[in-house]
């Protein structure tokens, strides 16, 4: 008996070869072979919206190699990715191979031995429902890009293109843009006493007078001076205590790795995926032993096999003793997930949590890079981390009379670390101060504040907003941001979103002519009816046919003529609010001989207020 078994990645070729007799063949489609048209919309919209697909430039040999081997093999096994792209490849290729021969559809979460003989064992069919998924969402993509795009064009120039997910993206970026923009900051002076926890303690705590804010440093100082004059000390009023407990962040899904890779380690959405995918496909530990080092990187569940949880209880215990651990299995917080696709995988999660990071810091540059190794020690630790027992803390909140004032100060301490001990955290002091006692501060100091407008966007930001409005996949989040900055409609600064003068150009045209079709209800609704049709709730006609009902209403409503004209009253140049040194003029962005943008006073050169932007 021969075996074909196909897999998408050449990397995992080898690894699960290496599992199997040698009755096993195993091959790679190198990703999609099969595609909707470059060229043309490749959609029979009359015919049910049946799609057109090509076989996609340099798959011939691939596609002849594997139906070479198919011919000869007595069973055929799909093992392309477990997501709705992997359900897609394996039905197309089932398609082609033929119905005469005996084809099944095998999953699993994790590149092992155990799991990969354990999948071979247990062959199912290919899940129609997840392929008509996948098809609706090509699809409606298509659909908006053939449909949309010539009317950017018309309207700003050739080559641009609209998206169903990115657009609204973009949007979310050009009115935070907007925001900061209009934002006037608005500067206030604070006193604050600085008490440490004693003489000669670095720990301290803030105390700040009950009072409004002074409008000008010379006021606060005043103010201070006269306090100054009455004393030099302040007298306990009130202590008052308030325990709990934090506890530790669920395992990774695709949108939170993402998330923290970036914070952690400034790692952009796009990087962290192929890192993750490298990680997932394996790597050679030496000795002959090849292993995936995490779970599939794609989905949406904070679920770990039960199996999974013994062992990573076990290394919890092997690392800080029995009482580390959460008290349950099950009692890190589990969200709900929508969809059938991505929750039937578990949390990203390492393979062997013995794997120590420690352990593969030891590989050489070769098996893995300092990236892939950070990254592998980022899902370890999270793992690890959701099996402790939760931090404990404790908020203390002081009161307190000076100078006929009421003064308060408060602050969070670590009690107990929890969880948290695997990152560092240690106990942290308490202050010991009761009731009448006079505390003595170490110095009194005028404190700045001036307001800030709202922190433009990171990628990590712009995905928790994207995965919270239920808006496109987090396996397509990464892609979302590298084509947004392909088409130079943003870019990426000291880890920072910008909308580029094309992308506010682009955004503009859009939300004026089909504000409907872009905005953030109707494009988490489709997704949503998506994962209907994954579930077998909904019908691929009736979705595709409901939306592009409403895609050619907009489409035959809309007037180009009049909405170029709507765009060109606009003020080209654009504003960026009162200036903040004469309060009369408006800021004024240009940009200076070295190509460098910086912001002017509109009343120059009266006033001389200027401000780089970067």
């Amino acid at each position: 008996m021969s075996v074909l078994l196909i897999v998408e990645s050449p990397t995992k070729v080898k690894t699960i070869s290496s599992y199997l007799g040698k009755e096993f063949k195993v091959l790679a489609t190198f990703g999609h072979i099969f595609d909707l048209p470059s060229d043309r919309l490749g959609i029979e919209i009359e015919k049910d919206f049946a799609p057109e697909y090509v076989l996609l430039k340099g798959k011939k040999k691939i596609l002849s190699a594997i139906l070479k081997e198919a011919k000869a093999s007595s069973q055929i096994l799909i093992a392309t990715d477990p997501d709705r792209e992997g359900e897609f490849i394996g039905s197309i290729l089932a398609e082609k191979i033929g119905k005469k021969k005996q084809i099944s559809r095998i999953r699993f979460q994790e590149i092992s031995k155990d799991s990969i003989l354990k999948a071979v064992s247990d062959p199912g069919p290919i899940d129609l429902d997840l392929v008509d998924s996948q098809k609706a969402r090509r699809i409606l993509d298509r659909l908006i890009g053939y449909k949309i795009s010539p009317f950017l064009w018309r309207a700003i120039g050739d080559g641009l293109s609209a998206g169903r997910v990115q657009s609204v993206a973009l949007k979310w970026i050009c009115e935070r843009e907007e925001e900061i923009r209009i934002f006037v900051p608005e500067t206030t002076w604070l006193i604050a006493a600085s008490v440490p926890f004693g003489p000669g303690e670095k720990e301290r705590i803030l105390f700040y007078p009950e009072r409004d804010a002074f409008e000008t440093e010379k006021s606060a100082a005043d103010f201070l001076r006269t306090i100054l004059e009455k004393t030099d000390q302040l007298k306990v009023l009130t202590r008052k205590e308030k325990n709990g407990e934090t506890y530790p962040p669920s395992p990774f899904t695709t949108a939170s790795l993402q998330q923290e890779a970036f914070r952690a380690l400034k790692l952009p959405a796009a990087r962290t995926m192929r890192l993750a995918q490298e990680l997932y496909e394996g790597v050679d530990l030496g000795k002959g032993k090849t292993q995936g080092l995490i779970t599939y990187m794609r989905t949406d569940s904070v679920r770990i096999s039960s199996q999974a949880l013994e062992s990573i209880r076990k290394k919890v215990v092997s690392l800080f003793g029995e009482d580390s651990l959460a008290e349950t299995s099950s009692s890190y917080r589990v969200k709900k997930t929508k969809g059938k696709s991505q929750d039937a995988h578990e949390a990203i999660r390492p393979v062997d949590p013995f794997l120590t990071p420690e352990s593969l810091a030891r590989l050489g540059e070769g098996a893995l890079s300092k990236d892939a190794k950070r990254l592998y020690e980022l899902i370890w630790k999270r793992s690890i981390a959701s099996q402790m027992r939760p931090e404990t803390w404790k908020k203390i909140a002081f009161t307190a009379e000076g100078a006929g004032l009421l003064w308060k100060g408060e602050d969070t301490f670590t009690v107990d670390p929890g969880y948290k001990m695997l990152y560092g955290v240690r106990e942290e002091k308490i202050p010991l101060w009761k009731k009448e006692d006079l505390l003595s501060p170490s110095s009194w100091d005028l404190v700045q504040k001036t307001t800030e407008p709202p922190p433009r966007y990171t990628e990590a930001s712009l995905i928790a907003k994207l995965e919270k409005e239920g808006i496109g996949r987090p396996s397509t989040f990464a892609s979302i941001l590298e084509t947004l900055y392909k088409r130079k409609y943003a870019r990426s600064e000291k880890g920072r979103l910008f909308a580029e003068t094309l992308g506010e150009k682009v955004n503009s045209f859009l939300q004026t002519a089909f504000s409907e079709l872009f905005r953030e209800k109707f494009t988490s609704e489709m997704e949503g009816k998506l994962d209907s049709i994954a579930g077998g709730e909904e019908s691929r006609s009736k979705v595709l046919s409901e939306f592009y009902s409403f895609l050619d209403s907009n489409l035959k409503k809309t007037d180009i003529r009049k909405i170029n004209s709507e765009l060109r009253q606009k003020p080209k140049v654009p504003q960026y609010g009162i200036c903040p040194v004469c309060k009369q003029g408006e800021r004024v962005k240009k940009k200076s001989s070295k190509k460098k943008e910086y912001y002017i006073c509109s009343r120059f050169p009266e006033c001389d207020y200027a401000e780089y932007v970067s």
